[in-house]
């Protein structure tokens, strides 16, 4: 397991030690001819959504003279075509992909580590960096990164009886809670999960789980162990909470607006995402609030959490330059820029980056950091979560007994660990 308390910020001498001569000299080459050349760049939106972005990358290019090409991709496809590319040796020298695909792009080696002329890496809050970190070595930077959060519906606290401005701190409150706000029907609930969807599946197991003392993969990736007493006890909590046959156009996120779901856990981002549905309908403080990820009785603080990272390809002819710009696009002006959306680049003093820094959810953020988990940072992490998910969902709407679910995980996952 990936922990920021047990495992800080790698030193960048690292690189180095790593690097052969021959591979060190082009780079020291490479730095002293600075930025040039042509850099390509895949990421997940569209222009129509990204006008800063562009607007960052313009400028880069105005300053420095690199031919910058981008290519956007649906969020969907992008892993999938980086993958044809890997195999084809004609990658992007720039990509942005979710931490978990990191591990097994490493392992393949055909990622660059950092070049730390290019991008300083102590220009990051210690530890950000771990789960784009492969056997010591960083291969990326955070952006979007999200530790978890539990936003709740004041609202619908206030119409069940329960005080709007004492959220529930515990798991167990949580359990008590959902059942004041469930509804006879099940139409409207408390605490709804998100269900479906890997990456969150396999947090919400990473915080249940551990939060008990237990683990989803053995000490040194020897072997799966859902089947467990946590693992079966995270199983049956999940169960027994929320409603897998609501449903909205939205998710979750549209659940939690319309007022169905009194409670979800989210990331940062969720609040700015409230307003832009509305504002007037959803005012934070007043109908919702946020509150820390809860723990168990008595237990550790677990922090699930997930960050989307740039990286930059081993084959890439280009490798300073493709740093430098990244280097460039998580300058002070993107980070203010993102924040205001809630979205985080960690690096140093993110907060005083913008007036939302110093909101109630960030300030939160900036407390779970000690406490965040990104899970196991292995290359099978993508059939980890997507078997996590299998496992929760088998279990919510009633195909498997939470012990089945947790056997069939271990005996799926087995194999790739």
């Amino acid at each position: 397991m990936a922990d920021l308390t047990r495992r800080g910020l790698l030193a960048a001498g690292a690189l180095t030690l790593l690097a052969g001569c021959g591979k060190d000299q082009t780079r020291q080459q490479a730095a002293a001819a600075g930025p040039h050349g042509e850099v390509t760049v895949w990421l997940h939106g569209s222009q129509d959504t990204g006008q800063q972005f562009q607007e960052l990358v313009h400028r880069y290019i105005a300053e420095f003279k690199v031919d910058v090409k981008l290519l956007y991709l649906p969020v969907g496809q992008l892993d999938a075509k980086l993958l044809t590319a890997f195999s084809g040796g004609a990658p992007p020298d720039v990509f942005k992909i979710g931490h978990w695909s990191f591990p097994a792009h490493a392992k393949k080696q055909r990622l660059a580590p950092v070049d730390t002329k290019a991008l300083p890496l102590a220009n990051y809050e210690p530890g950000t960096t771990t789960p784009l970190t492969y056997q010591n070595v960083p291969y990326g930077v955070p952006i979007d990164f999200n530790p978890c959060l539990l936003y709740y519906r004041k609202d619908r606290f206030e119409q069940a009886g329960l005080d709007p401005d004492k959220p529930p701190a515990t798991w167990e409150e949580v359990a008590e809670y959902s059942a004041k706000l469930t509804s006879s029907d099940r139409a409207r609930v408390g605490l709804q999960w998100l269900y479906g969807d890997p990456q969150w599946a396999l947090m919400t197991l990473t915080a249940l789980v551990r939060g008990k003392g237990g683990e989803l993969v053995a000490a040194g990736g020897g072997k799966a162990s859902l089947a467990t007493e946590q693992g079966i006890a995270a199983l049956t909590y999940m169960s027994g909470i929320g409603n897998p046959k609501l449903s909205n156009p939205l998710g979750a996120l549209g659940l939690f607006y319309s007022g169905q779901a009194a409670m979800v856990v989210s990331g940062a981002f969720l609040g700015p995402a409230l307003e832009k549905l509305g504002k007037d309908k959803l005012t934070f403080g007043k109908q919702y609030g946020v509150a820390p990820m809860p723990t168990w009785d008595g237990g550790p603080s677990v922090v699930p959490a997930y960050t989307w990272g740039w990286g930059v390809a081993k084959d890439s002819p280009n490798q300073f330059t493709a740093w430098h710009l990244v280097n460039y696009l998580q300058g002070a002006p993107s980070v203010a820029a993102n924040l205001d959306n809630g979205i985080i680049i960690p690096t140093k003093g993110w907060r005083e980056a913008g007036p939302r820094g110093k909101s109630e959810i960030m300030e939160i953020v900036a407390d779970s950091l000690p406490h965040v988990d990104f899970g196991p940072i292995i290359p099978g992490a993508l059939e980890l979560a997507k078997a996590a998910s299998g496992a929760v969902d088998s279990v919510a709407h009633g195909k498997a007994t939470p012990a089945e679910a947790a056997a069939t995980f271990d005996a799926t996952v087995r194999p790739i660990l």
